[in-house]
């Protein structure tokens, strides 16, 4: 599992509670954590540490663009693509890391099951970002096709790693870490930005847009 250093425990729970929301509090980040407890919506508390600041990610908000250039796997005809191409569909996007333990354990997981659920759906695109801000010589563009070709994703693949005096989305879409996941609604308002999507709620939610009513 890969994360900025002092947000562990404001990113155990998700902005939005649309996607991510019913998560135990032994099973928030994929492990035991015996000694945390949920104070609320937002916001988690150790026996013997102070109350954590709130959490990261945007929500409510024009989805900024993304700026990835290096991509495998884009549409035919298309040599890059962006959020303003998705317009009218609701798009799923998991940014991570190649040496992200959770990304490969839990995140990749969910996304495939997404995907094959519903990929071939015209309402709902999905996207899959690298977006490195450490371990840089492992984090690399060349792991794009060996992520894809590990859990069969056919949807496409950027990288764009966080650096200094550069646009990223680590910065744009105020990330903690690795993995993040990102929803985008078909008017281009950012509807969940954190760092677990729970994958029954996910699907329950996805129907209930594609079925044309809003998520809970």
């Amino acid at each position: 599992m890969r994360f900025l250093p002092l947000v562990i425990l404001s990113l155990a729970l998700p902005v939005f509670s649309g996607f991510g929301q019913d998560v135990p509090a032994t099973r928030i980040l994929g492990e035991d954590i015996p000694s945390q407890k949920i104070l609320g919506q937002g916001s988690l508390q150790s026996d013997d540490l102070p109350s954590t600041p709130p959490p990261k990610g945007i929500q409510g908000v024009k989805a900024p663009p993304l700026g990835v250039k290096s991509w495998i796997q884009l549409p035919e005809g298309k040599e890059t693509i962006d959020i303003s191409d998705y317009q009218g569909k609701t798009v799923v996007m998991l940014l991570f890391q190649n040496t992200c333990e959770a990304c490969h354990k839990r995140a990749f997981p969910t996304l495939k099951m997404l995907v094959e659920k519903f990929g071939d759906r015209e309402q709902l695109a999905f996207l899959a970002i690298q977006t490195p801000f450490e371990d840089f010589s492992d984090n690399t563009e060349s792991k794009l096709q060996s992520t894809a070709d590990e859990f069969g994703l056919s949807i496409p693949l950027g990288h764009l790693a966080k650096t200094p005096g550069f646009y990223s989305i680590n910065a744009a879409y105020k990330t903690g870490g690795t993995p993040w996941w990102i929803i985008v609604n078909p008017v281009g308002i950012v509807d969940y930005n954190g760092f677990y999507l729970n994958p029954d709620i996910a699907v329950d939610n996805l129907e209930k847009i594609l079925a044309g009513n809003p998520p809970e």
